[in-house]
């Protein structure tokens, strides 16, 4: 049995994160849920949310706009609208984001907006 994952996040924009990891926590469609080397067949959809993966004892965090995730033989792929890592995004830029979504009228496309800001502001917080 592998001790590694290989982990790809793919949006419609760009690969987010292609590469290994010790350990992958995804926020599924319940709540949030962990793979390690080993884990079962699983296809699972995706809510806004932090992946965050473990690898050379360093978390990394990449902020998704919901999805699908696919794992299988220790590979993980993620399908999602959209996201971030913590160096694509400062969290001033992410603060910003939240004003400009809470200054729209409310609406649908409003309510998205201030999942994808806050999810992004999470990704600088510790």
């Amino acid at each position: 049995m592998s001790k590694e994952l290989t982990l790809t996040v793919i949006s419609p924009d760009k690969i987010l994160y292609q590469g290994k990891a010790e350990s992958v926590i995804l926020p599924g469609a319940v709540g949030y849920f962990g793979i390690l080397p080993g884990h079962a067949t699983l296809v699972s959809q995706l809510e806004f949310g932090l992946i965050k993966l473990h690898t050379a004892g360093k978390e990394f965090r990449i902020a998704i706009d919901g999805g699908f995730c696919e794992v299988r033989n220790d590979q993980i792929r993620v399908l999602t609208e959209g996201g971030d890592s913590e160096d694509d995004l400062s969290h001033d830029h992410a603060v910003e984001l939240l004003e400009e979504a809470e200054a729209l009228p409310v609406s649908k496309d409003k309510e998205i907006l201030l999942k994808k800001a806050k999810v992004r502001i999470l990704l600088h917080e510790r």
